[in-house]
């Protein structure tokens, strides 16, 4: 079985995120590495667009139980419990590439 690239892993992810919202999740399955990996080179990826005047926009993740959103976050990672009710159920964040100007929320 050949596991031969076309891409790099980062120029892989940076496709998918051009297409359309996905998760952290969405991307590991697609291309075939860890979830925490995927974390890892999202903060590359951001300066690497940065250059090209575009951004990762991020829907933020929320808590499924009393719906609080994690807009400020300042890492990609999913939070592990939500400040407001300790609930450790929290929906994954959605990224996506945008040209700069585009999107509703400012990555803060």
């Amino acid at each position: 079985m050949s596991n031969e690239r076309n891409q790099t892993v980062r120029q892989e992810i940076i496709t998918y995120l051009e297409e359309e919202l996905r998760s952290v999740r969405d991307l590991s399955q697609s291309i075939g590495i860890m979830e925490k990996d995927v974390y890892h080179h999202l903060a590359f990826i951001e300066k690497t667009v940065r250059q090209q005047k575009k951004r990762i926009q991020v829907e933020p993740c929320h808590c499924l139980d009393c719906g609080f959103q994690f807009k400020k976050r300042k890492t990609f990672k999913k939070p592990g419990k939500c400040p407001m009710c300790r609930d450790g159920r929290i929906a994954s964040a959605l990224f996506q590439i945008v040209a700069e100007g585009k999107g509703n929320d400012g990555k803060g």
